[in-house]
């Protein structure tokens, strides 16, 4: 039996990993939603819409969202094979979703409405993941990308029916931590791809915002809460990805990438 590459080590690595963090919920203890969440920094109301500041900033979702998918309507996606291009249609599709969910939620945050803030979030970040998976494994179904979809919003109803939120903090940070791990150990077709830096960067940004969004409301004299930069800190790791998808070219992978 021939010796596995280097490339098919990885693979099965990242399998074996992506598998662990699928049963973490099955053996860790159950998280339940603090209601302490719902109680954002900046509850002004302005021009009839109450938690202005929460509720508005959202449109920046919408904003990159429409864009991207208008990137990926261009000649430099064309070149793209099916699957990864689904799957950053469905990713921006998501976010343009995310964009009224959360508004909706920002608009009386409670935790029925924070579902429909949550949902269209799996429906962005395990996209994401299934885009660069199909991107550097090469994979031509599209089917990951159903199991993955699902998965993170079968994530999501569990918490709604059971009251356990680990297994959404697992899809989200699996999904991040695989999607490091992708990048770090396969090539890419395509150029561009340090903006992915830059939007993993950005998105980590968006999550010291939210975990200060008190604190930053009162360092800056209740101009803005850490919330509302969240939101913008967040729209701008997807507007790098639409630079990426905008400039990308195909580039000639090494002979030993795989």
């Amino acid at each position: 039996m021939p010796e596995p590459t280097a490339f098919q080590k990885r693979a099965r690595l990242l399998l074996a990993i992506g598998v662990i963090l699928a049963m973490l919920p099955l053996v860790l203890p159950s998280v339940a939603q603090p209601q302490g969440y719902h109680g954002f920094a900046d509850r002004r109301s302005w021009l009839g819409l109450p938690n202005f500041g929460d509720v508005v900033s959202n449109l920046a979702f919408l904003w990159v969202a429409l864009i991207g998918l208008w990137v990926l309507l261009r000649p430099a996606a064309q070149p793209m094979a099916e699957a990864p291009r689904k799957a950053y249609q469905l990713m921006f599709v998501g976010l343009a979703l995310t964009a009224f969910g959360s508004a909706y939620y920002h608009w009386a945050p409670s935790d029925t409405r924070l579902v429909w803030d949550r949902l269209p979030m799996t429906l962005v970040f395990m996209p994401l993941l299934a885009a660069t998976l199909a991107e550097r494994l090469r994979w031509r179904s599209s089917w990951p990308l159903l199991g993955l979809t699902l998965l993170g919003a079968g994530s999501v109803w569990f918490w709604k029916l059971s009251g356990n939120l680990l297994p959404y903090f697992v899809a989200q940070g699996g999904a991040i931590l695989l999607i490091l791990l992708t990048l770090a150990w396969f090539p890419s077709l395509w150029t561009g791809r340090r903006w992915l830096f830059a939007a993993l960067g950005s998105y980590a940004v968006a999550f010291l915002c939210e975990q200060g969004d008190k604190l930053i409301f009162q360092l800056s004299a209740g101009a803005f809460s850490g919330h509302t930069c969240k939101h913008l800190a967040a729209a701008l790791a997807f507007y790098f990805m639409v630079r990426m998808l905008r400039d990308q070219r195909v580039q000639p992978v090494a002979a030993n990438a795989h």
